[in-house]
């Protein structure tokens, strides 16, 4: 992988942190996400953050390298390492499989199908290769460059299907993918 997760790790813990990052902003991808979650499911939030769904979501495990609110603080990788076969009915990723190349994104995608139950969903918020975090380390950041193609290209190469997508608040990406195992 090309991204150095020290990096990013230092950039969002300090500097990103010190902005309000209010999750209540986002039309689709904020709280309103709670009213998607049925009951009993299980959902895992990559790249949790402070954690802000963890009081929201009964069933609910976040994952940050970064931050030490999250249920478990480490990477999608260290993760999935530790609990291959955790399976999930939900992911979150909001702003988290979002660095690197296209080759680094992939990978991602695949540790994170590894750890999801045959009929699942995947929530994203992207940003689709904007540096407007309003500093001057945000340039030193590998953004993705997201956009509408890619999600329809990823997954189905990963064997989902784009349910929903639109442009969010503050010029991100919502997407909502689902995967339906063969009966």
């Amino acid at each position: 992988m090309t991204i150095n997760q020290t990096q990013l790790n230092q950039y969002f813990a300090t500097t990103w942190r010190e902005r309000d990052r209010s999750i209540a902003q986002y039309q689709y991808t904020g709280f309103e996400l709670v009213k998607q979650i049925a009951s009993g499911e299980s959902v895992i939030d990559v790249g949790c953050g402070t954690n802000p769904f963890v009081d929201l979501i009964p069933n609910i495990i976040g994952i940050d390298p970064a931050f030490p609110e999250a249920t478990h603080q480490v990477s999608l990788e260290d993760y999935v390492s530790n609990y291959p076969n955790a399976g999930y009915d939900v992911a979150f990723c909001l702003g988290s499989i979002n660095f690197g190349t296209v080759d680094d994104i992939e990978h991602q995608i695949r540790l994170l199908t590894q750890i999801l139950k045959a009929n699942s969903r995947i929530y994203w918020r992207c940003n689709p290769g904007r540096r407007d975090h309003g500093n001057e380390e945000c340039n030193s950041v590998p953004f993705y460059a997201w956009s509408f193609d890619e999600h329809y290209r990823l997954a189905e190469k990963f064997g989902y299907s784009v349910a929903e997508l639109a442009w969010d608040t503050n010029n991100r990406i919502y997407s909502q993918w689902r995967k339906h195992s063969a009966v």
